[in-house]
């Protein structure tokens, strides 16, 4: 296992790397497990996990119609539930350039909740903004920062120490990829944006992310270690301290997507070492986070990857494989 951890590294496909495999209850291998990560979009399960939360305690039900909190939404989007928006299959575009239409965070809720100015899609696909409006949902409806109920319903219930932007520490791996990915996606909607380099270290690497700072929003922004995603990933595995048996299996149902998580797939980062009812999900710094409750198992790799278009499904595949051989 190390020697494949190494190659990560030695091909250059990413500059710092770690692993755990573990059950609900005990790590079974880790390695650079206080390393802490840009989490990119392994922040988005932490906004499943407030979301299932929150519709337990009835603070904000997931089968809440979006124009009951937002009654300024176009029709189409205003009679959505909000589980639409954690399961991908609200309408909205999937990503924009939030940094490069809005001049500040108070434009953003307008551009979103704009039929007109998000390109609205038939289909579930994955994306950012779906759960980027959610974080501001959750926000209107509480009276709370997203950051702050993040903290006290999930990060402190679970003694996660994962946290937003933690800055120059010496714990945290620095990312070296620019943001070459988001010029491409802008150009295929008509725009023109300048590229941005690596972020400072302990800064994310998401353009929109980056740009919010203070504010992070529900689609990326946290940084943690591998530890942090083991405890979340075991209260899914095995829920006793935030969730309910009974709503976790409500919301590992569905399709394309179960409640924001991916599905296992053969082909995708899963690969098929992994029973057929695991759920995970990436995130484009290079992390994954993987859970399969066939084999009692929680997978989690974190890498900062090089350059955006390496295949790092294709290691994470790799990866899961040798967890399964290994342990």
């Amino acid at each position: 296992m190390r020697s494949f951890l190494d190659s990560l590294i030695s091909t250059r496909t990413a500059t710092a790397v770690a692993a755990l495999v573990g059950t609900a209850d005990e790590i079974l291998f880790e390695a650079n497990p206080e390393t802490r990560f840009d989490y990119a979009s392994l922040s988005k399960p932490f906004a499943f996990t407030l979301g299932l939360v929150l519709d337990q305690d009835g603070s904000l039900p997931l089968a809440t119609l979006i124009g009951e909190v937002f009654p300024e939404a176009n029709p189409r989007l205003a009679k959505r539930p909000f589980s639409d928006l954690l399961r991908h299959r609200s309408g909205l575009a999937p990503w924009a350039p939030l940094y490069h239409l809005c001049r500040s965070r108070e434009e953003v809720l307008p551009l979103l909740l704009d039929e007109k100015r998000m390109r609205p899609t038939r289909r579930a696909v994955y994306g950012d903004l779906d759960i980027l409006l959610y974080g501001l949902a959750v926000e209107k409806a509480t009276g709370q920062p997203y950051a702050r109920l993040i903290r006290s319903r999930i990060l402190e219930p679970l003694r996660l120490s994962a946290e937003p932007a933690p800055g120059d520490r010496p714990d945290v791996a620095r990312s070296f990829m620019d943001t070459d990915q988001e010029v491409r996606l802008a150009g295929k909607q008509g725009l023109t944006i300048p590229l941005q380099g690596p972020p400072p270290r302990g800064l994310p690497q998401d353009g929109n992310a980056r740009w919010l700072g203070a504010d992070p929003p529900a689609h990326a922004g946290l940084f943690g270690n591998a530890r942090d995603l083991w405890r979340l990933g075991a209260e899914w595995l095995a829920p006793k301290t935030l969730l309910e048996q009974e709503a976790t299996a409500a919301a590992l149902t569905g399709s394309p997507f179960y409640l924001g998580w991916w599905r296992r797939s053969r082909r995708g980062s899963a690969g098929p070492s992994l029973s057929p009812g695991s759920f995970g999900h990436t995130g484009f710094a290079g992390g994954s986070l993987w859970i399969d409750p066939e084999q009692q198992r929680v997978l989690v790799l974190l890498t900062h990857r090089t350059e955006p278009f390496s295949n790092m499904n294709l290691w994470r595949r790799r990866f899961h494989a040798l967890a399964y051989d290994s342990f």
